[in-house]
């Protein structure tokens, strides 16, 4: 009778427990999961906040956009301190931790104990040591080889070109990825394309009316002999698909990011191929990687995702990634 009672016993503790337990399981309906990117007009931008802001929701969270649409840093940094100091409830950010600048922005964040993941960049050890303020907060990274992509990009316009002409390179910034995909580039055509020169690379800035006057300089110094080019930033495909009409010029281009708007040029045959970075896909995986960390989850601290080149005949399957978009984006502007 005594073990009777005392198996009773433990079955109730254990039952008490299990209903604690209950009780305390993790809610995320009451707390906001955030990113910052900007500017929010970005074809490429537009898809980022999507597919995090999305899968926030899908989780159970509350979605908050940081940015807006504009290009100044600094607006940007006040707005994160007004953020910070209104939401205690928000569990958690991603952001492209790719400049100074946005390791401010990250840092402010990390120094307030928000949970930071950073999306689109390849962060080492070294780079983490001397630049986080708070390493603990900082929660894992999804980036993309770019040199993969860089030199794949290099062997599909030295094979179209028939390994014959000279090739350019535009590039938003000289950022780390960038750079990256753009000595990766230079180098598969040097390996395998001995004959084609490959010029300096030139910043047209994600501003495409900028961008149309940088490529269009660059296409009017060297008409008579470039046959390509490969632009590393998401608004590439339409600078140089703009340019490439005004002055009546015809050649390979690969730019970035399998958009609405560049999908568009793909099919219509104003560049040749697009690098589809994950742009979706990847800050999908972001927001997963909070609510599994702020689950008490095992994560991934160092996460890469896949970027192919693709060309006109892949259109369609990448379409459908992109359903409402633009009508999910409106409601934060």
């Amino acid at each position: 009778m005594k073990k009777i009672l005392a198996c009773l016993l433990v079955f109730a503790i254990m039952l008490s427990f299990c209903v604690a337990f209950a009780d305390e399981e993790y809610d995320p309906s009451d707390k906001y999961l955030g990113i910052v990117c900007y500017p929010s007009s970005n074809t490429t931008i537009a898809v980022w906040m999507t597919g995090f802001l999305q899968t926030a929701e899908e989780l159970g969270y509350k979605p908050l956009y940081i940015g807006g649409d504009t290009t100044d840093a600094a607006a940007v940094e006040q707005m994160i301190d007004g953020v910070i100091a209104q939401y205690d409830n928000l569990a958690g950010v991603a952001l492209c931790i790719n400049s100074e600048t946005r390791w401010n922005m990250a840092n402010k964040f990390m120094e307030a104990g928000i949970p930071v993941v950073d999306g689109w960049t390849v962060l080492s050890d070294e780079t983490i040591k001397e630049n986080a303020v708070n390493p603990d907060m900082l929660v894992g990274w999804y980036g993309i080889d770019s040199t993969e992509y860089g030199y794949n990009a290099g062997l599909a316009i030295g094979e179209a070109a028939e390994g014959k002409g000279t090739v350019a390179i535009t590039q938003s910034a000289f950022g780390d990825n960038e750079n990256a995909a753009a000595a990766a580039f230079t180098a598969a055509i040097n390996e395998k394309y001995p004959d084609m020169k490959v010029l300096d690379p030139q910043v047209e800035s994600t501003d495409v009316t900028q961008g149309v006057g940088v490529v269009t300089s660059l296409l009017q110094a060297n008409i008579g002999d470039l046959v390509g080019a490969f632009g590393t930033t998401g608004t590439s495909a339409q600078t140089w698909s703009q340019a490439a009409e005004d002055l009546g010029w015809d050649g390979y281009v690969i730019g970035m990011d399998a958009t609405s708007a560049n999908l568009d040029i793909l099919e219509e045959g104003g560049v040749y191929g697009l690098v589809a970075q994950p742009i979706y896909d990847l800050w999908a995986d972001c927001a997963r990687h909070l609510d599994a960390y702020l689950r008490g989850e095992e994560v991934s601290f160092e996460n890469y995702s896949d970027a192919p080149v693709i060309f006109a005949d892949s259109v369609a399957k990448y379409r459908e990634v992109l359903g409402g978009v633009d009508t999910y984006v409106a409601q934060f502007k």
